[in-house]
C-alpha cells in the first residue's frame, strides 16, 4: 500500500497543476477579451485661417493663391482658449464617440497647422500635406480662459492626407482626396485609420481676393473616416 501511495501522489499533483495552467490560462483569455481595443467611425469639421480678428497673427501660416507649386503652404486654427464656434464642435473621434470616461461628443479641437505642398502629377495637380489635431479638451464648447494647460502640450492626433484641388472662380477652389492618421501623442500614441478629406480655401476679405493679393486666407475642412486604437487610456483626462 505504501508503494502505491508513493506512485499515485506525484501523479495528483501533476493533475493539480495541470488544472491550475489551464484555469489560468483561461483566466488570462477572459481578461483579454475583457480589454479590447476600440474601433468606429468619426468625422471631423475645423476652420483654419491665416489670421483673424482676436488673432492678427498667427505663427507659421503662409497662404496660397491656388497657382504656385512646389512649395509649402500652411493655415492654422485659433488657439484653444479662443472662442471658435465650429472648431468647439468638431469631432466624435477625440473621446472615441464618448468612449473616454467624462467626455462628451462633440469635442474641441484645432489644426496646429495644416500644412501642403502642390505639385503636378499626371495631368492633375495634386496636394500632398499633414495636419496635427490639438486636442483642445475631450468635450464642446469654449476652452476656458486663461487655459491652466498650454496647446503645445495638449495631446495631439497626427494625420496625412492627399487630394485633388479644383480652382472653382477667382473667390475660392476646393480640394478632395484621403487621409491617414499616423497616430500621435498621449492616449493617442497606437492610434490608426483611414478615410476621405475634403474641404476648401476662399478669401474672407469683405473685398474679396482682391485685396489679399489673390491669397486665399482662410479654409474649411471636412474628414469621414475610420479609427482603431488597440491599446485605449479610456480614463477621464
Amino acid at each position: 500500500m505504501l508503494g502505491k501511495a508513493k506512485l499515485w501522489a506525484p501523479v495528483g499533483a501533476l493533475t493539480t497543476l495541470l488544472l491550475i495552467g489551464t484555469v489560468q490560462a483561461d483566466e488570462g483569455a477572459r481578461q483579454a477579451q475583457s480589454e479590447p481595443g476600440v474601433s468606429g467611425n468619426f468625422s471631423l469639421q475645423a476652420m483654419m485661417h491665416t489670421s483673424t480678428a482676436q488673432f492678427p497673427q498667427l505663427p507659421g501660416v503662409r497662404p496660397w493663391n491656388g497657382r504656385t507649386r512646389d512649395e509649402v503652404f500652411a493655415y492654422r486654427s485659433i488657439p484653444c482658449l479662443g472662442n471658435a464656434p465650429v472648431n468647439n464642435i468638431s469631432s466624435n473621434l477625440t473621446s472615441y464617440n464618448g468612449r473616454v470616461r467624462d467626455s462628451r461628443v462633440p469635442s474641441s479641437t484645432r489644426l496646429h497647422p495644416f500644412r501642403f505642398r502642390a505639385r503636378k502629377v499626371g495631368r492633375f495637380v495634386q496636394i500632398t500635406g499633414r495636419t496635427t489635431i490639438t486636442v483642445c479638451q475631450l468635450k464642446g464648447g469654449p476652452t476656458p480662459n486663461p487655459d491652466p494647460v498650454s496647446d503645445a502640450i495638449k495631446p495631439k492626433i497626427q494625420i496625412a492626407f492627399r487630394a485633388r484641388y479644383r480652382r472653382e472662380n477667382a473667390e475660392h477652389l476646393r480640394f478632395a482626396g484621403t487621409f491617414k492618421i499616423k497616430g500621435g501623442t498621449q492616449r493617442y500614441a497606437d492610434l490608426t485609420g483611414s478615410g476621405t478629406i475634403a474641404g476648401y480655401l476662399f478669401c474672407f476679405a469683405p473685398q474679396g481676393c482682391g485685396g489679399t493679393g489673390g491669397n486665399f486666407l482662410d479654409g474649411q475642412v471636412s474628414m469621414q473616416g475610420k479609427y482603431a486604437d488597440p491599446t485605449p487610456q479610456l480614463a477621464a483626462g
